[in-house]
């Protein structure tokens, strides 16, 4: 494997040199890279110059891309058609107004990509070709490391219990139940276990999570509250402020992200592909 991998200072991520992701992966070197992430959550390739085809390749020998079946109201941003599986996460407009990508604006809380559905992905991976002057930068957080330090009692009160996650980006505003039934959402595990790693990870968040099964909603808010206090501090988070050519992969699974503010009128432009995953078992 043509490549190094130094650990990032920080409770997750290694930064990966050495390789032109341009070009076809060889099987061994995927073997490799799937291993890395499973180890250290977070991978970063600085200084990549590739296209959204290539970007595509570089997934799919990863794992499946899914292709999801979106509802008949749903508008595919135009930026989004030309390459079936890429997506661009941008505030960029068109002339009327209108985003031409998805997830435009500002401040996004912790998430897990697809936690509102039965199958949550696997990995995602995001290349930067824009980046504002101030702002927008994503942090990951170590849910494995925030699940072997959480307190028993809140360990408790999670571990074998599903939460229910909601389809809602509201980017900083808790999800809006009452109109649940026209929106996705799904109840999942709590408490992820990894199908490659076995470990055990927090699958619950502050922008989706909204309550847990078996419990009334004030006892509820109390534990998700105290859960995402505890994983939000700065030793399981790391903040990653992007410059052009960086292509980050992470484990969907074993961590959650955010995103800081960034002025609306200062351009944040990058492209997303991802690996589907399969059900969670409790």
């Amino acid at each position: 494997m043509n490549f190094t991998l130094t650990k990032l200072d920080a409770s997750l991520g290694a930064r990966i040199e050495g390789m032109d992701l341009s070009r076809p992966l060889l099987p061994e070197t995927a073997a490799a890279i799937r291993a890395a992430l499973h180890e250290h959550i977070v991978l970063l390739f600085p200084d990549q110059t590739f296209d959204a085809a290539a970007q595509l390749r570089f997934a799919q020998a990863l794992g499946p891309v899914r292709i999801r079946q979106m509802p008949d109201d749903y508008v595919i941003p135009e930026s989004s058609r030309d390459v079936p599986g890429i997506a661009y996460v941008t505030n960029l407009r068109d002339e009327a107004g209108t985003p031409v990508g998805i997830i435009p604006d500002g401040e996004m809380w912790f998430h897990h990509d697809t936690c509102y559905t039965e199958a949550p992905d696997l990995y995602t991976m995001l290349y930067a070709i824009d980046v504002p002057s101030t702002g927008g930068h994503t942090m990951w957080a170590n849910m494995r490391l925030a699940w072997e330090t959480l307190p028993d009692n809140l360990k408790a009160a999670l571990d074998g219990r599903k939460a229910l996650n909601v389809y809602d980006y509201a980017v900083d505003a808790p999800p809006d139940l009452s109109h649940l039934a026209n929106i996705e959402h799904a109840w999942n595990p709590a408490v992820a276990v990894h199908p490659v790693t076995g470990k055990k990870a927090i699958f619950v968040n502050r922008l989706m999570s909204c309550r847990l099964e078996g419990l009334d909603e004030g006892e509820s808010t109390r534990i998700l509250n105290a859960v995402f206090a505890h994983f939000e501090q700065p030793e399981f988070v790391y903040e990653h402020a992007w410059r052009p050519g960086d292509f980050i992969i992470w484990d969907n699974l074993s961590s959650t992200h955010a995103r800081t503010h960034f002025e609306r009128s200062d351009a944040r432009r990058l492209r997303r592909s991802k690996v589907n995953g399969s059900p969670l078992t409790v």
